[in-house]
């Protein structure tokens, strides 16, 4: 018994155990030290902001077409709207078709709005941001917000989105140029 210097199948179940429970709070913990799904989740937004901008551009004809930013139970949702007739007025839901939704991140990042009349909306579930572009120049035509009961104008009259926050781990911001439409993304911290 002296010489024996291995393992006993005990201590190897033991050690295999612990690494395994380690390696475990590694691959949790790692995405939230990088700040990964806010990183994700603001670059698929600032691609879904550049591609409704070009829709607005070059295929919405005579109707101003709008995007919405929602949280649902798979995570944060963009939804693209097209119009149904060739002339539309206002945001009656009735008037405009889902051309497509595009998931572009995990719930658990905490994702904010800023508006220009100093309102903010933390989007939750039932909660929504509508951004709409006017078609003749790609810019941020006003910014609807929803309670999830009624579609209404943020503080009434036309308010634009001038930012949004992207947080877990890491801060991410897209900062909105109503006049222009055009949006730059950066990170806070």
């Amino acid at each position: 018994m002296k010489d024996n210097k291995g393992f006993s199948l005990v201590e190897l179940l033991v050690v295999v155990a612990i690494m395994g429970i380690l390696s475990g709070f590694v691959f949790i913990g790692l995405p939230l030290l990088t700040g990964q799904n806010a990183r994700e989740c603001a670059n698929n937004m600032s691609a879904a902001l550049g591609r409704e901008k070009n829709y607005a551009l070059t295929r919405s004809g005579t109707a101003d077409c709008y995007m919405e930013l929602l949280l649902d139970a798979n995570g944060y949702l963009v939804k693209y709207y097209i119009p149904q007739n060739a002339v539309v007025e206002g945001h009656n839901p009735s008037d405009w078709v889902l051309a497509e939704e595009q998931k572009i991140g995990s719930g658990q990042v905490n994702v904010t709005c800023d508006f220009d009349d100093g309102t903010s909306i933390n989007i939750t579930s039932g909660q929504s941001v509508k951004l709409v572009y006017n078609r003749t120049n790609g810019a941020f035509k006003e910014s609807v917000k929803s309670d999830g009961s009624e579609l209404g104008i943020v503080g009434g009259g036309s308010v634009h989105c001038t930012g949004i926050t992207f947080d877990r781990g890491r801060k991410y911001e897209i900062t909105l140029y109503p006049e222009t439409g055009k949006h730059v993304l950066s990170r806070v911290y």
